[in-house]
């Protein structure tokens, strides 16, 4: 199917952005190597799309000095020992209470929804977990961790009902995709959370439940967001916006985190945040229970974390800052002053 020189360009734009987003993970891990490093730099000179890519990578990290030098610098390197003794079990849990409670953090937590709607849904992922599905139009859906879904389409509209968690979405329009072959689907495509919903306009899109709201983050072309009961109507949110939403009223629309999808490419990339705010985040990744204490929440971090490896994200974390790892059991681990 033939495509607009736009929407190539836009296509173009994207790659370039994730690959540059793929870069920065690997030479943040601690784990990068010499060739790594080279290929690095021999990519970064072939091109000036490459260069501008780097850049915009660079502009979420304006709190930190020397980039791309520091990328690698010693607080961010876990040392692979540090990392397999960094969070030892002194007692495993049943099986039993570990499936409990991730059914519990997929449903139970989240205010409104009952665990069993959840654990009933069509799609799902469990902490820690992520799934990736086409839908019958062509569109594309990407569950995050702890996430679950109802599907529903049929002739009057295309319903994605987000129960729980975080999905990213790239819709048939935004594809160039349908069942049907053609690129135009008249049906809406949308997103409802407990907060309200979403219409896409031909859209890649994030939306995420955060409990008493909603938050909506535009990755490319617009869509248009209506609290459940609010009186005014529909809020437009465009492309490298985001906002959040209760059932009464939407906030007005903010600059996108560069890298609100990068948890796609396995990595938490954090500028000049609070560590608390980081373990919070990491908690989603993790199961069991896992916060950070006060007395060090207030450290600010900036960086490239695995979602899927919270042990390695935990250590290079300890490596970094003036902190250590309580770990009572697999599945409670506190970060506290060393």
């Amino acid at each position: 199917m033939a495509h607009s020189t736009g929407a190539a360009a836009s296509r173009d734009e994207e790659a370039l952005r994730k690959t540059a987003v793929r870069w920065y993970v690997r030479l943040c891990s601690g784990e990068a190597s010499a060739a790594d490093h080279l290929a690095w730099q021999q990519w970064h000179a072939a091109h000036p799309d490459h260069q501008r890519a780097w850049q915009r990578i660079e502009s979420i990290r304006n709190t930190t000095q020397g980039v791309p030098a520091a990328i690698a610098r010693p607080t961010l390197a876990a040392a692979n020992e540090r990392r397999r003794h960094v969070l030892r079990s002194l007692v495993l849990l049943g099986s039993l209470g570990a499936f409990s409670y991730g059914a519990y953090r997929v449903g139970g937590a989240r205010t409104g929804v009952a665990p069993w709607a959840s654990l009933l849904a069509d799609f799902r992922t469990a902490t820690g977990k992520q799934r990736e599905l086409d839908l019958a139009d062509g569109s594309r859906m990407v569950l995050n961790t702890g996430t679950a879904v109802d599907v529903s389409f049929d002739g009057a509209q295309r319903l994605v009902r987000l129960l729980a968690g975080e999905v990213l979405i790239e819709t048939a329009k935004r594809r160039g995709l349908s069942d049907t072959g053609a690129s135009q689907d008249s049906r809406p495509f949308m997103v409802e959370t407990a907060h309200g919903s979403i219409r896409a306009l031909g859209t890649r899109f994030i939306v995420r439940d955060d409990d008493a709201r909603t938050r909506v983050t535009v990755l490319q072309d617009s869509v248009e967001v209506t609290p459940a009961d609010g009186a005014g109507g529909p809020v437009l949110l465009r492309a490298g916006q985001q906002l959040s939403f209760s059932r009464h009223a939407a906030m007005s629309p903010g600059p996108a985190d560069p890298a609100a999808d990068a948890w796609t490419q396995g990595s938490l990339v954090v500028n000049d945040w609070r560590l608390g705010d980081v373990i919070t985040e990491l908690a989603r990744y993790h199961t069991g229970h896992l916060a950070c204490d006060a007395a060090v929440s207030d450290i600010r971090v900036s960086g490239a974390f695995p979602i899927h490896d919270t042990d390695k994200a935990l250590a290079v974390i300890m490596r970094a800052f003036p902190v250590r790892v309580l770990s009572l059991t697999r599945y409670w681990i506190k970060v506290v002053p060393v």
